[in-house]
């Protein structure tokens, strides 16, 4: 004769928000670790306006991450491709403004600048301030056409303009500047996204894959690598599929965290309630499904059994015991689980097996497993 009891357990919503908050501050450090790198190499120079965004975005989300750590998470993961960007887009443009050109022009205006000093002192003071505060590399270097032109009319014998001038003059060509910079950069960035992608899903693997089981672990490396192998010429697509990835990882991490809570509190109730419990065993069955085992028992042979899958299922069954008597241990464990380890259970079913007859031995019959609703 078998007395069996199933029920679904799923994990404390605090669980879930820890993990996000942690997960979340890491990309956040590794965000702030990769704007400082840009800014001790000198990149973000290249790059002022971007650059000046997210350091701005990333301070609001670390902000966010306090009160609401879930949206936090969403504005991480929308930051993480514009923070990668940035550097290979500014090193890219780095290079072009260092184009020998670009580097003689310039020499030429400085050169001209001085030239003009004791005739015009003030004009050319103002000219090279502007120079100076022109702060976006790129749209300058856009501009040296019209820069050009603009320093033969100030400097002209006949030419009357006043620092105002200059200033209202350097205004609209910084304004063109600007929007050519940000139509260049989009060209860039859609150039090097694959560089990009290939930074952002390297993040994801490192932070993630330490908080997943070997074997888990193993499976989200892999999958990374398929994403980088496959539609590398497509960088949209990509992005599609990191996002997704990302996606998986936040659900398998919640997943552990939730079952290693489940696990914890069933190991220390069944010791409490004075069973002797077995070392928690991770076993994969026939089908593939990973479950952790908890097995316990009595001296006089009662057995308490639960099985815990990673989608935070849980099946339990007590066998061994003679007729309905396995309803005093359920009565010490199943409240514990709820009361003190805010386990909830819920959608309960209980299988008996001549729940009347005292005296018979109850046989093992096939557990049910309820789907959890956390």
């Amino acid at each position: 004769m078998l007395n069996q009891f199933n029920k679904v357990c799923s994990g404390p919503e605090r669980v879930a928000e820890e993990r996000v908050r942690n997960t979340t501050h890491s990309f956040i450090d590794r965000y702030y670790n990769e704007l400082a790198g840009i800014q001790q190499q000198g990149l973000a120079e290249y790059v002022q306006e971007c650059y000046d965004s997210c350091l701005s975005q990333l301070r609001q989300i670390e902000f966010c991450l306090v009160s609401d750590p879930f949206m936090a998470r969403e504005r991480s993961k929308s930051l993480g491709n514009e923070v990668y960007a940035l550097r290979n887009v500014a090193r890219t443009i780095k290079v072009q403004v260092e184009d020998a050109r670009y580097q003689q022009h310039r020499v030429e205006l400085e050169s001209r600048a001085n030239a003009e000093k004791l005739r015009k002192a003030h004009i050319s003071s103002a000219w090279s301030e502007q120079l100076r505060n022109w702060i976006d590399k790129l749209s300058l270097n856009l501009m040296l056409k019209e820069v050009k032109e603009l320093e033969q009319q100030v400097f002209s014998e006949q030419s009357s303009v006043t620092p105002q001038d200059l200033f209202v003059h350097f205004k609209e060509l910084k304004q063109k500047g600007l929007e050519k910079a940000t139509i260049h950069r989009a060209l860039v960035e859609k150039e090097t996204q694959h560089i990009t992608n290939c930074d952002v899903v390297q993040a994801i693997v490192d932070i993630v894959s330490s908080s997943l089981p070997a074997e888990e672990s193993k499976k989200f490396t892999a999958q990374a690598d398929v994403i980088l192998s496959t539609n590398s010429q497509d960088a949209i697509e990509q992005l599609k599929e990191i996002d997704q990835l990302s996606d998986r990882a936040d659900e398998i991490i919640e997943n552990e965290a939730v079952r290693k809570e489940t696990v914890k509190a069933i190991y220390t109730t069944l010791k409490a309630t004075g069973f002797t419990v077995q070392k928690p065993k991770i076993v994969e069955s026939k089908d593939g499904v990973r479950e952790v085992i908890i097995v316990a028992s009595r001296p006089a042979g009662n057995r308490a059994k639960f099985k815990i899958r990673l989608d935070g299922s849980c099946t339990y069954e007590f066998d061994n015991y003679k007729g309905q008597t396995c309803k005093k241990d359920i009565a010490l464990v199943l409240p514990k689980l709820s009361e003190v380890y805010g386990v909830d259970l819920s959608d309960s079913r209980v299988v008996w097996s001549n729940p009347d007859d005292e005296d018979a031995q109850m046989k093992p019959i096939p557990s049910l497993t309820m789907n959890s609703k956390g």
